[in-house]
Order: structure tokens, then C-alpha cells, then sequence
């Protein structure tokens, strides 16, 4: 995969580099799961997979598949599967990958009345539409 990726958006380059992003698998409450930082400037879309499954429903990872949309500066760990289970890690280890596609994103309106240094700790959902079908780069972490 490439070091960095150029998009254009609305007469303006987005430029997604892995620099730009952080990954690594936490405990919580007893529990292992997936905790991922967008630290860029764009909204975008990420779907993570435990040894090739995809984590909200178990199936096979493919392009079109849905993930978890991140704004900018924003930081959420990923808990649980979309039937509330623990995430599948296995014992004995495996690897655990970030595919992270561009795209055009917002807040919801409401949320917009709250003061910026605040909404990335109070934002319950975003509008995301990607812009491109297939990933601009994937990250890596084994557990």
C-alpha cells in the first residue's frame, strides 16, 4: 500500500498518510478491544478485522462492507460486535487490520451547538459517504 494517498474533494487534495492514524488493542473491564485515533483533518470510514473477519458481524472482509466513521481528531475504542458480544480474539494471537477509506463527512446538526474543543468526546453519530471503493491504505497490529 502506499505511503500517503491524494484525494480531491471539492477543488481541495485530501491527503491520508498512516501517520495520520493510531491503532492498538487495549484492555477494558477485562475485556480486549480495538482502540483507533484519527488524528487527520478528514472524516473517514474504517472497518476492522480480527484475523480476516470483519468485527460488527463476523463476515468475510470485503470492500463493501460497512465500518465505523471517525471525524477528525477524534478517538473511539471499538468493545463490542453489533450483537453486543465481546470482540473474537483468539487465544493464541493473530492480527487485527484497519482498512480506512476517504470520504465526505458531517456532524448532525444538533451537535453542532456544542463548542468544538467538546464534540469529539459528546458525538453519538456523523454523516459519511465514501468516496472511493476501495481503501486508501490498511494498518496492521498483531495481538
Amino acid at each position: 500500500m502506499p505511503k500517503r494517498t491524494v484525494f480531491t474533494k471539492k477543488m481541495r487534495d485530501i491527503i491520508l498518510s498512516p501517520d495520520d492514524f493510531f491503532m492498538n488493542i487495549d484492555e477494558q473491564d477485562g475485556s480486549k478491544v480495538i482502540k483507533f485515533a484519527n488524528k487527520s483533518r478528514e472524516f473517514v470510514e474504517v472497518v476492522f478485522t480480527i484475523d480476516g473477519k470483519e468485527v460488527k458481524e463476523g463476515k468475510t472482509y470485503n470492500d463493501k462492507i460497512r465500518g465505523y466513521a471517525y471525524p477528525p481528531n477524534f478517538i473511539k475504542s471499538v468493545k463490542k460486535t453489533k450483537n453486543e458480544k465481546s470482540l473474537p480474539f483468539h487465544k493464541q494471537g493473530g492480527i487485527v487490520k484497519a482498512y480506512v477509506f476517504p470520504g465526505e463527512g458531517s456532524y448532525l446538526e444538533d451537535d453542532l451547538d456544542k463548542p468544538a474543543f467538546q464534540r469529539g468526546e459528546l458525538i453519538k453519530k456523523v454523516k459519511f459517504t465514501r468516496t472511493s471503493a476501495t481503501p486508501a491504505f490498511f494498518l496492521e497490529v498483531k495481538y
